[in-house]
């Protein structure tokens, strides 16, 4: 059996090239972070990522197809070297083998230790009692995103059937007033009557400059009154004028609620909506450190959040760190936005959207990926 080690910037430069390099030949057996020295005369030190990997018989792939073994002097890759045989030289089994595979996916896609621990779990006790040799790739990357998707709850009820006041909240800078205007759209320009919502637009945000006015140029747009708040008689007027409408939609104050006066301001005025009538979603950057949506979560948490609006596909590299924390918390997702347009990039959080965002795979999920809430909504133009 034959071992390489091959290191990398971080571990998906490592898998680049060991995949670039091995094709599917290769199986990584493990990782670590290793310090190499770098920089002015190699006086310095630098972290890396490391994979230890072996290489299988080209004759057993799926592919019957053989591929010339790259030897580790190979100048296409630099930082490749011959590893000292693990385990005296036995190769791991197969199970062991799809589960580094396993492993590696979630890894590269940023999920938590504890995401992750708990996916390889559900993984092992799939595989207990049946033969892993006749397991194909493919067949357990279906498997793998099948455990993905048991772990995250979808918000199905609201995408369908949104409360009469819905309020957006979460901190500055993730884009609550962008989404605000493409939940309007989304439900205000539905073909279909059954699942058109007559909208209105409420703005408690005057404390950030121009949040009005954003918000009012996008209302124009759609055909939408936006109603500016300052105080609780004004909202409360607000909402009486807007009792026809069959969605209300209330932007909040764009500021942390570790500002106390704010905090306090904000919590005053969404006293005022009836309660029975009133939701809470919070919404998250994508790009956004697990440590900082968590802290978001306990911020926001006095209102009672229903669900989680994650914003910004289109600036993050991965979403495991997201869906971690909103399996953590235990909190199902309503939508995905990745862009500014009104209203097309806004997704109802599926399966097909989540798995849409995961890389790595050789799955090709660009088909599962959908626009629209539910089967039979129109995805307005």
């Amino acid at each position: 059996m034959k071992y390489v080690t091959i290191v990398g910037k971080d571990f998906e430069e490592a898998v680049h090239k060991a995949r670039e390099n091995y094709g599917p030949a290769l199986r990584i057996h493990s990782r670590r972070d290793v310090m190499v020295r770098g920089g002015f005369l190699w006086m310095s030190k630098r972290p890396r990522v490391e994979i230890t990997c072996y290489l299988v018989d080209p004759t057993t792939l799926e592919t019957k197809e053989k591929l010339p073994l790259v030897e580790a002097e190979s100048p296409k890759v630099e930082a490749v070297v011959e590893a000292t045989p693990v385990e005296n030289d036995v190769a791991p089994s197969k199970q062991e083998s799809l589960l580094a595979h396993a492993r590696m996916l979630l890894e590269l896609n940023d999920f938590s230790s504890d995401f992750l621990q708990k996916t390889l779990d559900l993984l092992q006790d799939s595989l207990e009692g049946t033969d892993s040799n006749e397991l194909s790739v493919l067949e357990f990357e279906l498997i793998v995103v099948d455990k993905i998707v048991s772990l995250i709850r979808i918000d199905h009820e609201t995408q369908l059937h949104p409360p009469h006041i819905f309020v957006v909240l979460g901190p500055t800078g993730v884009g609550k007033t962008t989404t605000l205007a493409k939940i309007a759209a989304l439900y205000g320009l539905q073909n279909a009557p059954k699942y058109k919502r007559s909208v209105s637009m409420i703005t408690i945000d005057s404390f950030r400059a121009g949040a009005f006015e954003q918000l009012k140029a996008f209302g124009t747009s759609l055909g939408i009154e936006v109603a500016p708040v300052a105080n609780e008689e004004e909202f409360y007027r607000a909402l009486t004028q807007a009792e026809d409408s069959d969605l209300v939609l209330v932007d909040t104050i764009g500021k942390s609620p570790r500002d106390k006066d704010l905090a306090v301001k904000m919590k005053t005025l969404l006293s005022v909506p009836n309660s029975e009538k009133t939701r809470f979603y919070l919404v998250i950057s994508s790009v956004m450190k697990a440590q900082d949506i968590l802290k978001a979560i306990d911020q926001y948490s006095s209102f009672g959040i229903s669900s989680i609006i994650i914003t910004k596909l289109d600036e993050s590299e991965t979403i495991g760190n997201v869906l971690s924390v909103c399996h953590q918390r235990e909190l199902p997702i309503l939508f995905f936005t990745d862009g500014q347009r009104v209203p097309k990039d806004i997704h109802k959080a599926s399966a097909s959207t989540m798995l849409g965002q995961l890389k790595g795979f050789s799955l090709d999920f660009e088909t599962l990926w959908t626009n629209q809430i539910g089967t039979t909504l129109v995805d307005p133009e």
